[in-house]
């Protein structure tokens, strides 16, 4: 039996049909609420969720439907880390596949690829599973019908998910689902959810006829659902979808673990939910519970500190003898612009530093461009560069390989590196080579970490506060968020922002103070790629 002789079926009876879990054949009857999240038509779907909610389970499901239904349909599923890929493909993704029977018989060719990154079944449909929550370099080259970024409230957005896109851009599919769990309201999920249709479950309550939804704790009772007016007890079977945000053309669905029927109907497992509401803080609850965004990151660094760095000196082009008088050395960074349909604001930004006779980094000049292009750009940064004399510069080379090659021709190949952001498991060190010796690997948690304490200890000097007002508000932008390493439940910190608040001058600054660090020999470097 192929992909052609099932097309006739929805996804949703694909999953019930074909599919086991658990030694059960697989049934959306207790989770009523999935049933308009496998049939929806929509490219783009956000699922912001509670934990333990069959979100890991929905995902495989809806991979295998869809390589079932069409031949030689490709897919894409991508974690933040290896240990979440390897845990999802063998206990969702595989124990699917080989204990379903129809699956068994009619999609298992032992002679096809059947491991933790590729699954091929016997018609063709291709299941490639990568990992990335800052470097996407290994998913560069996939190709995708559908693509499914699990865990998305941990990779940071505009690094990863832009070129995760592109692995569709050949596709007449292009399906794009994003899941995860709250954090921050900044971050990358509650980001998605704002730009999507909100969809929220809606039960009508018996006792006075009012609709609610469960975002609040005021919403659980003693024994279930209580209607937010009255008191009256809710049936989350009687639920409906209602959106929100109607006229955004993602769809986005919330689901909290109260939503479940088999939460609600058996008194222990609803006696667990009241028992993490003593235990666990207000916004583990909210996340991991109820599926709710709540709080704001940590920032390390202050308005006030960044204000106190602050020197009541004007920068202009060109450089005045004032400016560089008693400046040893003079080096350039740059981030450039990344391409973005989905309104994540990102511009090219130049920045100069001048190291001061006490090793000081004092800016120079910077600027920001706000065509977001980086091609268009290069041609003035170039000049800028140059009409600065700077030594040594380096770009950003996640998004600028074509930028920084056209300005190694403007400037010289040896006034020009360029650097790529990684720091995935293993990575431990600051700055080394890549394989190929056409770019520096930069550990970016680290990177940003020994920044940030440049900036504490005020070893920078910026400009008056009136110019020095917007890379203020971009390092203000970034905020530390505690996430899973994935090696043995370990706990690290990352840099993030919010999608809708740039940090470009934040890049552009470090790219210049480790061109600083590369000028002055201060960094060991690994020959290759460990």
């Amino acid at each position: 039996m192929t992909g052609t002789n099932v097309k006739k079926y929805t996804r949703a009876q694909i999953a019930q049909s074909w599919f086991w879990l658990d030694g059960h054949p697989y049934s959306l009857h207790d989770y009523p609420f999935l049933q308009t999240i496998y049939e929806t038509d929509a490219r783009e779907v956000v699922m912001v969720t509670g934990r333990q909610v069959s979100k890991s389970t929905t995902s495989a499901c809806l991979m295998l439907a869809d390589s079932v239904v069409i031949d030689h349909f490709r897919t894409l599923y991508v974690s933040p880390t290896r240990e979440q890929t390897s845990k999802f493909s063998n206990t969702r993704l595989s124990k699917i596949i080989h204990y379903s029977p129809l699956m068994r018989d009619n999609y298992v060719d032992p002679d096809l690829p059947n491991n933790v990154l590729l699954q091929i079944l016997a018609n063709g449909s291709e299941m490639s599973l990568s990992y990335a929550w800052d470097d996407p370099d290994r998913i560069r080259g996939i190709t995708a019908d559908r693509e499914l970024i699990d865990e998305v409230q941990d990779i940071v957005y505009d690094a990863v998910i832009p070129v995760v896109k592109e692995c569709m851009a050949n596709s007449d599919y292009a399906l794009m689902m994003y899941s995860g769990t709250p954090k921050s309201m900044e971050n990358t999920i509650e980001f998605l959810w704002r730009k999507s249709t909100q969809a929220e479950w809606i039960m009508k309550c018996e006792g006075c006829g009012s609709w609610n939804y469960i975002n609040t704790i005021k919403s659980l009772g003693r024994n279930g659902i209580v209607c937010l007016k009255c008191d009256h007890y809710l049936n989350p079977r009687n639920g409906k979808w209602f959106d929100m945000n109607p006229d955004s053309k993602m769809k986005g669905f919330h689901i909290s673990q109260p939503m479940l029927p088999k939460n609600v109907e058996n008194p222990i497992r609803w006696e667990r939910i009241l028992e993490k509401l003593e235990g666990y803080t207000a916004t583990q609850f909210k996340n991991e519970v109820l599926g709710v965004s709540d709080d704001i990151g940590a920032r390390f660094i202050s308005q006030e500190e960044l204000l106190t760095l602050c020197v009541d000196y004007y920068i202009d082009l060109p450089l005045t003898p004032a400016i560089v008088n008693g400046i040893r050395i003079v080096v350039g960074g740059v981030d450039w612009a990344g391409n973005s349909d989905d309104g994540a604001k990102s511009r090219t930004v130049a920045w100069v530093w001048g190291l001061t006779q006490d090793y000081k980094f004092k800016t120079l000049y910077y600027r920001v461009f706000q065509k977001a292009n980086a091609i268009e750009d290069v041609e003035e940064v170039a000049r800028i560069f140059e009409a600065c004399q700077c030594r040594y510069v380096i770009g950003d080379a996640g998004e600028g390989a074509v930028a920084n090659s056209v300005l190694r021709d403007k400037l010289g190949a040896h006034r020009v590196g360029q650097a790529q952001y990684g720091g995935g498991a293993g990575f431990s060190a600051l700055i080394r080579w890549n394989r190929q010796g056409t770019r520096y690997l930069v550990n970016r948690t680290a990177a940003i970490d020994s920044f940030m304490l440049e900036l504490k200890k005020q070893g920078v000097i910026f400009a008056n506060p009136r110019q020095m007002a917007v890379p203020i508000q971009d390092i203000l932008n970034e905020y530390q968020e505690s996430t899973h390493s994935g090696q043995g439940g370990s706990i690290r910190s990352i840099w993030k922002h919010s999608p809708n608040s740039p940090d470009d001058c934040l890049h552009a600054m470090v790219f210049g103070w480790l061109a600083m660090k590369v000028v002055q020999g201060e960094l060991k470097f690994y020959d290759k790629d460990e």
